[in-house]
């Protein structure tokens, strides 16, 4: 077992040697912070001697930076301390001037846009896919990202996101034998599947599927603090020194690394523990979907969603619970979980709840939550609820580039006067969670049904400015 923490061992030797701190952080090793964070402050150091550069490593943080590639089987792995969202935009800077394209999934993060503004590229997108059944988007089409690359011989790359944010995995292997044969390759954005290396009856890591890079955001499932990512590269990723040069730009000169010190800790604690505390999730994720799918009124969603067309594996730990048979929405679902029963749940929508467990969630935790499940169903048993289904949106055309809208002059117009201009916010639907439109993209007739059919539906709506949608923000 490794047990190698180059990082924490040496904050610990500073912290022992009692030094007066003559240096940055103010806090002078813990002067005037709150108990509650004091010994979190102790090992909260700048680059003094011994502590390597984050910018230029050599020393300790180079070291535990090659622990982590080798414990994931990556061929070169970076530690991230602003999120996996600053993966994704290195990722993007790294590969392109203005005006190249990237093939990528309509349901990205919006770290994507992100990504394009910074980098200048054009999206084309894939067609959107929305399951029957649950009203999401589960996994990317192999055959529309053929199609896609057909179509568009000069992307760059392609750039998809799998785990879905529910836990269903793209089948990424044949995705990347498919780019091969145009000679592009696929990044994946892996934020919650940074455990996937640690258990073979997990679904396959990204970098073993053939990707040429992924990012983990470890925070959302490693016991690591928040913000706590990664970036991780096959052998021969062809923009090498300028991704390493993406991920300084974008990264404070000041470093966290009470944050570095979490990532290194979890990862010692998944190379010794990972495998053992996945296989029990594992069986109490298999246990409990079997409970929960004999409450009247629940249905929960596991791996048989494997079987249906493009999904190439589910993760046990996200469990996604409908209540079809409860006069209950997923929103009123978590409110009474929160409020009655002290269970905060990731996330909700009209028609799910989203249960995010860990390898560190134990067996009492998986049992709390299923009897309040029990409990809250009992209560509300009754005629059958009509659950929200929204089709996916039609394509917009994309007029301008994602920097090109987010530097343009802005105005307010009213949505039935809009039509045939060019939008400047972001303006997605919930459920299915994928934008309708986005900054840089006409406003047509068929967009326009579309936001008023939204509408109309009750669907939640993110991102515009006003939110009921009685005024759109335009470029000027």
């Amino acid at each position: 077992m490794n047990n190698q923490t180059p990082i924490f061992s040496e904050l610990c030797r500073y912290r022992g040697e009692d030094h007066l701190r003559l240096h940055m952080p103010g806090h002078a090793g813990g002067r005037g912070i709150n108990e509650v964070l004091q010994s979190i402050a102790a090992i909260d150091v700048t680059e003094v001697a011994g502590m390597d550069d984050y910018h230029l490593p050599q020393g300790i943080i180079a070291e535990s930076q090659r622990l982590l590639a080798r414990a994931v089987g990556a061929g070169e792995s970076f530690y991230l301390v602003n999120g996996a969202s600053s993966g994704i935009h290195a990722l993007f800077m790294s590969m392109a001037a203005d005006g190249e394209q990237i093939l990528l999934p309509r349901s990205c993060h919006r770290s994507f846009f992100g990504g394009m503004v910074l980098s200048g590229m054009m999206p084309v997108y894939i067609p959107s896919q929305i399951d029957d059944e649950l009203g999401l988007e589960l996994a990317i089409k192999v055959s529309e990202v053929e199609k896609c690359l057909a179509q568009n011989p000069d992307v760059k790359a392609v750039f998809i996101t799998s785990p879905s944010y529910f836990g269903t995995c793209s089948d990424i292997e044949s995705m990347a034998a498919i780019a091969g044969q145009y000679n592009k390759y696929v990044l994946v954005d892996e934020a919650h599947g940074g455990h996937f290396p640690f258990h073979n009856d997990y679904p396959a890591p990204a970098l073993a599927q053939g990707a040429m890079a992924a990012v983990n955001g470890l925070h959302k499932t490693w016991p690591v603090l928040n913000q706590g990512a990664c970036l991780h590269l096959s052998p021969g990723f062809p923009e090498h020194d300028r991704l390493r040069q993406s991920i300084s730009l974008l990264t404070t000169t000041s470093p966290s690394y009470p944050l570095l010190a979490s990532i290194e800790l979890a990862r010692m604690y998944m190379e010794q523990e990972g495998s053992h505390q996945l296989e029990q999730a594992k069986q109490w994720s298999g246990e409990y979907k079997e409970k929960i799918n004999k409450i009247k009124g629940l249905r929960c969603y596991g791996e048989e969603l494997n079987e249906r067309i493009d999904i190439a594996g589910v993760d046990p730990l996200k469990m996604v619970v409908a209540m079809p048979g409860l006069q209950l929405s997923g929103y009123q679902m978590s409110k009474i979980l929160r409020k009655q029963y002290n269970i905060q749940t990731e996330m909700e929508n009209e028609n799910v709840i989203l249960a995010m467990f860990s390898p560190l969630h134990e067996k009492a935790d998986w049992e709390r939550f299923y009897q309040a499940l029990q409990e809250i169903a009992a209560g509300y048993a009754g005629s059958k609820r009509n659950s929200l289904r929204i089709e996916a949106p039609p394509v917009a055309e994309v007029v301008l580039s994602p920097r090109e809208a987010w530097q343009s002059a802005k105005k307010q117009v009213k949505l039935a006067d809009s039509i045939n201009l060019i939008s400047g916010e972001m303006i997605a639907v919930y459920p299915p969670g994928i934008p309708c439109l986005l900054p840089g993209e006409c406003i047509s007739a068929e967009v326009m049904d579309y936001l008023y059919y939204v509408i109309d539906s009750g669907a939640r709506i993110q991102g515009p400015e006003k939110p009921n949608l009685n005024y759109i923000q335009v470029i000027d």
